[in-house]
């Protein structure tokens, strides 16, 4: 488990906006939402279990938003 509170409040901030954003790409809108669940405390596997996708997505996720934060997430796939 990551644990919580690893977003600092801007960026959890605009995840939060951008997961709630019905105009978002939708490519863009389920990391963000993944993200602020890890900030919350969820595992991997409840986040992958609750968005219908694997952990593994979920672990790249995180890794490319630790990595290039939400520009990071925006190159994925």
């Amino acid at each position: 488990m990551i644990g919580t509170g690893f977003l600092d409040p801007e960026s959890r901030k605009d995840l939060t906006e951008l997961a709630r954003d019905g105009l978002a790409a939708h490519r863009l809108a389920r990391p963000a939402n993944a993200l602020v669940m890890l900030d919350d405390g969820m595992s991997y596997a409840v986040i992958a279990r609750v968005l219908l996708i694997g952990d593994d997505t979920v672990r790249t996720w995180h890794r490319l938003y630790k990595e290039d934060g939400i520009e990071g997430l925006a190159g994925f796939g």
